[in-house]
């Protein structure tokens, strides 16, 4: 391909001037040196300039040529002279006297500025500019070149040979052959950039060449100058050519001869030779719009003058033309004259000529004489030299043999030291396996030593143990004698009454041999619900067989053929004409048949009767009337009865007891049926008992009756948040049912639980005789925001109050008021569920986390951080209780105020609680060797670092605090919270490992009864604990940094606009915020690290999948996250199957046996033992597709998951569980298909490159061999990946090879012959993992064409790099385009 030649001819630029790169790379450094206002100070000058290895005065001066105005301080301009004149005189010259005028001037093209304007443009004319760069843009487009049009104007300046050349001269192809670098050098120098260039970016920065340069022991000076020369085109980077001619100027230095000023053509590279001429060329065409508009104003002038030149040049030659006629005659007078006197002068000049003529003839005589004397001088000094080199080389020889011998001498030398070294290490030798010896020795016997201490710490540890066990038994021991002597004498009780029983059995035994069934009467209908019960209509007849004992309150009878159980109070039995009458064995007996009546009587089946709270005592308050319907008589005599008749009335109903009452008759109190008689009032009126059909309430404390029970006074406040412990304040009673050790078990009304023994004292027995003789007492109770409750309850559970007692104590006043900020439930019994704006009454605030509250008559625990203060509890008054300084603040600041002194009080309560748990809990666990210290620390984690952090925020605070004075305002507070809170990292890890501690803790309690006990144990024996057990301490990190940003918000919000401390509090607020959203985001990423831990390790993986690791790195997303899991079932099998959602892909497992979603076998948990093998292969989301059925609306929950050509109809167990899935599989899959999208965009922009450049390049990659493999189970999927800049091409991976066979084509288009280079980089396809790195190699474009251009197309085998083995087969054709002619 030829060019036109252009025909420029440039003059020299002047040396002193400063080209637009010199001074576009002297703007640079200007900048990078941060100038203030467009200057810089002489010291920044100073410290840059010292940088080029000048002497310090020759920099003053060039300090005062630069600085043009003399003010100290550089401006832009003055900089680029300075950095001018360090250049040239690092090239050797010296500096100008004073500074040249074109220095002064801005930086124009060197080109452009050589060319006059009148010899580029016409007059009056524009350039025609547009053609050059159409030419241009046609060129590069085109696969075939075209020849440039040429400007005649252009080509009338420029004389230049270099553009006289066409295009393909100026190629590398035909101008590497005159390049002045030797071949050999060339080849060393490459190899040596690209073991430079490791990341093949395919240039060199300064400080990578850096050490290349110095290790050649050049000064400053010399290396500046060739950086200078071999940095051709300015950037600031040395390409591989450029670092080859910089190499070879070193090598031109290292040898003696001199470094040329400027560059010559020889020894520029032949890749930068056109893209020099080029640039030249395109400084001339490309004028800007403001380049030609001064042009063509200079044009203009440059016309006006000319004609005004003209007009006075007419002017002149008409005053000529006169001048000349008058003259002339003048002329032709003088004329004669002269003619005359110059014949005599000529004559003369003659004479002279020959004289001097005989001169110039001796003078070259002489100088030739002159000539052959300087000659043979010189052939002496020849022959004078000759015999010195002669000389100085059998010298040299001498001292080269001198040399050598020497160099024989140290050789045997070194041998013999050698020797002796060797020696001297086989004596290091013994004496260090001696010093070995020793050592082991020594540890040998400090093991023992230890050992020996480990013993008897042991046997010290086993008496304590001894000693404390003794003692145990010692204490059960005492127990047990006493539980022993309370059961004799419960014994002799039972015996006594089981006698007096069997009496009253056999009575009861006697009335039941001569009773019949008995009719009653249906009250209300009653439907039977279960098989035992029998079913009754309103008003029919019953048959009833009295003598059938069961539960109370139940009668067995027949109805229709159907025998059962029916309640005894939806029926009344019928009156018979006479009945045998029977006494009561015992009073209050339930199975006590009912005594006979006459014909009055009216009977109404009821169990119990309902009366007013003042009825709770055994006796009545008022005797009550009751006038007798039938008459009965007392059947026995061993206990107190008596005999009625009708119409008799009973002055006296004393006790009501189920069907029987205690009466006075006459002076003769005893139990009678409440059947026989009906109640009157005081003036004779007939009592109608409107509660007789109540239901019956029955107390579950009834199961307590055979048991032996103790009451408890409780001595202090016990509260847990531990399940299974019983809370209770001072003052409650406590009912015992099980003493064992420290920790016994009770039950307060209906809660029970374990409880320490050292909180309670015995209460003194205080027993009636009622209390003995009836056993359950009717009760009325009335708690405060609940209904009333009425019914029945054991005797033994409550004790009677004295007469002192009858008031109740009152209820404990207020601390402050409180108003919810959220909604509330509760999640433990003694908690208080409330909603959002709900007042609440804080009854305690002694626990800083947990206070006691009242809302609407019911008292609980409520957590702090869900409440707020309210404005009639003003939280200034709990750290000041001075009211002259109160009154002296504005409400706004006491509530600022109070709420700083909360945090600081909380704060140290926490600190406190921190170091307890040191104290009570760490010190004595990791003394007493229960856990291992593996356990201690995945139980405390970093407890220690927690107790630092908020140490140091404790003592920053109480120094802020004592600064002000006690009880003194605190001005500022933001500044220290923001400060210390940017170091509270350690929460991140402590908070991300809370749960496997709670779980390892929870584990450990529970499978470890003495763990559990010696917890305990420090509980009971540490009055500061409060009853708290240690999981509820490991909870305070976490409710104390979640705490942070509430108590802050509350001082900002009441700290005014302009106050200092409001723009600290609020960086203070973002800082709290920020770290809990860390310990959020750090608690996620633990529970999905330990989530894929726990799958790794109960998942069967085989197949494909067979070494996967679950916790890693995905192919193209990032780490793994474990989006969803659950149970599905197949739709037509209804088999279980537990899936897992994973960022990539979704798994489909199965297990052998049945597995829950709850309990100890629950999914995740790390009590199961349940192994889950793997139903199918792993369905990758960028090939699923998840649809709902085709009526989403069916109760059916099924979705159908399409994986390529099969279908999979799954089933939930919930619809919102399906709807669940099928959001979360179709947010995964759309999110891979968008990933993998992106990626390859880049690959087809790149391919949608149509033919541009100079060529291409055809590309047959044939097949590998002797690849590494990555896998244990040494196969691979290897593919392999072509680019060339950032054109793209990626083959197929071949399955389970390491010999691939691809026959993969591709080609590339070439966009400069000696810059491109091709790289091929063999990739194992991996989809679970990135793709691991098999090998790589390089060929540069331009190594191609060299062997083509000798050997053709042909197969070459690549070796791969940075791998041990491997190599590529490809084949390569390259096509350059030819130009059209």
């Amino acid at each position: 391909m030829k060019r036109v030649g252009t025909g420029f001819t440039l003059t020299p630029a002047s040396v002193w001037a400063i080209t637009p790169e010199e001074r576009g790379k002297h703007d640079k450094q200007f900048d990078s040196l941060a100038p203030v206002l467009g200057y810089v100070s002489g010291e920044q000058a100073r410290k840059f300039f010292l940088q080029s290895g000048l002497p310090p005065s020759v920099l003053a001066e060039i300090w005062n040529l630069a600085d043009i105005d003399s003010d100290g301080k550089m401006d832009r301009l003055e900089f680029s002279i300075a950095m001018k004149l360090i250049k040239l005189k690092l090239q050797g010259r010296n500096l100008p006297s004073s500074l040249p005028i074109i220095m002064k001037k801005s930086p124009v093209s060197n080109l452009a500025s050589t060319i006059p304007t009148s010899a580029r443009f016409g007059m009056g004319s524009m350039p025609n500019l547009s053609v050059g760069l159409s030419s241009m843009s046609t060129m590069s487009a085109m696969p075939i070149l075209t020849p440039i049009p040429v400007n005649p104007l252009m080509h009338s300046v420029h004389s230049n040979s270099s553009s006289t050349t066409s295009l393909a001269s100026n190629s590398p192809k035909t101008g590497a052959s005159d390049w002045a670098v030797p071949q050999a050098s060339r080849l060393k120098y490459r190899q040596q950039f690209n073991t430079l260039d490791k990341l093949m970016s395919g240039y060199l920065s300064g400080p990578q060449v850096r050490n290349a340069l110095i290790a050649s022991n050049l000064t400053q000076t010399q290396l500046a100058t060739i950086w200078t020369l071999a940095d051709v085109d300015k950037d600031g980077r040395l390409q591989g050519d450029e670092f080859i001619l910089a190499m070879h100027l070193v090598d031109m230095a290292k040898t003696g001869r001199p470094l040329p000023l400027t560059l010559p053509q020889d020894l520029v590279p032949p890749s930068l030779r056109c893209r020099r001429s080029l640039t030249h060329s395109l400084c001339l065409r490309l004028l800007s719009f403001e380049d030609k508009l001064k042009e063509n104003f200079a044009r203009g002038s440059a016309e006006l003058e000319k004609r005004r030149l003209a007009l006075e040049e007419v002017q002149r030659k008409e005053r000529e033309r006169r001048e000349r006629e008058e003259t002339e005659a003048q002329e032709r007078r003088e004329r004669e004259a002269r003619e005359q006197e110059n014949r005599r002068r000529l004559e003369e000049e003659r004479r002279l000529e020959m004289k001097r003529e005989m001169e110039r003839q001796r003078e070259e005589e002489r100088v030739r004489e002159l000539e052959r004397k300087e000659a043979a001088k010189l052939e002496m000094e020849r022959q004078r030299r000759e015999e010195w080199e002669r000389g100085k080389r059998e010298e040299l020889g001498r001292r080269r043999e001198g040399e050598q011998e020497e160099i024989s001498r140290l050789r045997a030398k070194k041998k013999s030291l050698e020797l002796e070294l060797e020696a001297v290490g086989t004596k290091h030798k013994q004496i260090s396996d001696r010093l070995r010896d020793a050592q082991s020795k020594r540890r040998i016997l400090k093991a023992e030593v230890d050992l020996v201490n480990q013993k008897r710490d042991t046997r010290i540890t086993e008496i304590n143990t001894l000693q404390l066990q003794f003692e145990v038994k010692e204490r059960k021991r005492f127990i047990f004698e006493a539980r022993k002597r309370k059961e004799e004498e419960e014994e002799k009780e039972r015996r006594r009454k089981e006698e007096q029983e069997r009496g009253a059995q056999q009575l009861v035994a006697l009335a039941q041999r001569s009773s019949k069934l008995t009719t009653y009467r249906a009250l209300y209908s009653f439907v039977a619900r279960n098989a035992d019960e029998l079913s009754v209509d309103a008003d029919c007849l019953i048959e009833v067989d009295e003598q059938t004992v069961g539960e109370p309150g139940w009668l067995c009878g027949s109805y229709r053929g159907n025998r059962g159980w029916f309640p005894q109070s939806y029926a009344e039995k019928c009156p018979t004409p006479s009945a045998t009458e029977t006494a009561p064995s015992l009073p209050g007996k339930k199975s006590c048949p009912p005594p006979p009546l006459n014909s009055r009587c009216v009977l109404l089946v009821s169990q119990r009767m309902n009366h007013s709270p003042s009825n709770l005592s055994p006796q009545l308050s008022a005797p009550l009337l009751a006038r007798a319907v039938s008459s009965w008589s007392a059947a026995s005599e061993t206990r107190p009865s008596f005999s009625s008749g009708v119409g008799d009335v009973i002055t006296a109903v004393l006790q009501q007891r189920e069907d029987w009452w205690l009466g006075q008759l006459n002076g003769t109190q005893g139990w009678f049926p409440k059947g026989c008689v009906t109640l009157e009032t005081a003036g004779g009126t007939e009592y109608e008992d409107t509660h007789r059909h109540t239901p019956l309430v029955v107390d579950a404390f009834d199961a307590c009756d055979s048991v032996h029970l103790e009451e408890y006074v409780a001595l202090y406040t016990y509260e847990s948040p531990e399940m299974g412990d019983l809370t209770f304040v001072e003052g409650d009673v406590v009912i015992v049912t099980e003493r064992e050790g420290e920790w016994w078990r009770g039950c307060i009304g209906d809660q029970t639980g374990v409880f320490p023994s050292n909180y309670v004292r015995p209460v003194e027995p205080e027993v009636s005789p009622e209390r003995l003789i009836y056993s359950h007492w009717l009760f009325s109770l009335q708690a405060r925001g609940k209904k009333r409750q009425r019914g029945w309850f054991h005797s033994s559970h409550v004790k009677l109050l004295g007469p002192s007692s009858s008031k109740s104590s009152p209820s404990p006043l207020p601390v402050c008021q409180v108003i919810a900020m959220y909604d509330y439930t509760a999640a433990n019994r003694d908690e208080l569920s409330f909603s959002k704006g709900q007042l609440i009454s804080i009854l305690d605030k002694t626990n800083p986390d947990w206070w006691k509250g009242d809302a609407n008559g019911v008292t609980g625990l409520l957590p702090t951080n869900y409440v707020k203060m309210t404005t009639e509890s003003d939280p200034s008054q709990q750290w000041c209780a001075d009211l002259m300084t109160l009154d002296t603040m504005t409400p706004q600041e006491r509530k600022r105020q109070g709420y700083i002194h909360e945090l600081i009080q909380t704060e140290e309560t926490y600190v406190d609680d921190l170091e307890l748990v040191l104290e009570v809990f760490h010190k004595p666990m990791s003394e007493s060797g229960r856990l291992t210290e593996a356990e201690m620390g995945m139980i405390f984690v970093n407890w220690r670092e927690l107790i630092m952090c908020n140490t140091k925020l404790l003592k920053a605070l109480r120094v802020r605090k004592k600064t002000g004075g006690e009880n003194m305002p605190v001005q500022l507070i933001g500044d220290l919270l923001a400060a210390e809170l940017a170091h509270m990292q350690p929460y991140i890890r402590f908070c991300s490992c809370q749960l496997n501690a709670a779980a390892l803790l929870q584990s450990k309690t529970y499978n470890q009864p003495e763990f559990k006990d010696f917890l305990k144990v420090r509980i009971a024996t540490n009055y500061r604990c409060k009853g708290m057990p240690l999981s509820s301490f490991l909870l305070k990190p976490m409710q104390r940094i979640t705490r942070y940003p509430l108590l802050i918000k509350n001082i900002l919000e009441h700290t005014p606009d302009g106050h200092a401390d409001r723009s600290p509090l609020r960086e203070a607020l973002e800082r709290a915020e920020e770290l809990c959203s860390q310990v959020n985001e750090g608690v996620r990423e633990k529970e999905n690290s330990d989530r894929l831990e726990w799958i790794q390790s109960h998942v069967q993986c085989e197949g494909p999948i067979e070494h996967l690791v679950f916790n890693s790195l995905t192919n193209c997303l990032g780490p793994r996250k474990l989006l969803h899991s659950g149970r599905l079932y197949k739709t037509k099998s209804s088999r279980e199957l537990w899936a897992f959602l994973f960022n990539d892909f979704l798994l489909l497992t199965h297990s052998a046996k049945p597995f829950s979603s709850s309990g100890p076998d629950k999914l995740f948990s790390l009590k199961t033992s349940i192994q889950l093998k793997m139903y199918k292969t792993p369905l990758f989301l960028n090939e699923v597709l998840v649809k709902m059925p085709p009526d989403p609306s069916s109760d059916e929950p099924l979705f159908h998951v399409s994986h390529i050509d099969r279908v999979y109809t799954l089933k939930t167990e919930t619809l919102n569980e399906r709807t669940a899935w099928v959001q979360k599989i179709k947010a995964a899959s759309e999110h891979f298909i968008e990933t993998e999208k992106k990626k390859r965009e880049k690959a087809y922009q790149a391919r949608s490159l149509k033919s541009s450049g100079i060529g291409r390049l055809l590309v047959t990659v044939a097949e590998a061999q002797e690849l590494k493999a990555c896998k244990p189970n040494g196969k691979s999927n290897p593919y392999c990946e072509l680019t060339m800049g950032a054109q793209c091409y990626t083959s197929r991976p071949v399955s389970d090879t390491l010999n691939p066979k691809w026959n993969f084509n591709c080609q590339f288009f070439i966009k400069d012959l000696y810059q491109d280079v091709l790289c091929i980089t063999v990739f194992e396809k991996d989809q679970f993992s990135p793709d691991d790195f098999m090998g790589r190699t390089e060929v540069p474009v331009a190594t191609i064409k060299k062997e083509m251009e000798s050997k053709g197309a042909a197969n070459r085998r690549l070796l791969l790099h940075e791998v041990p083995t491997g190599e590529v087969w490809v084949k390569l054709d390259l096509q350059l385009y030819e130009p059209t002619k």
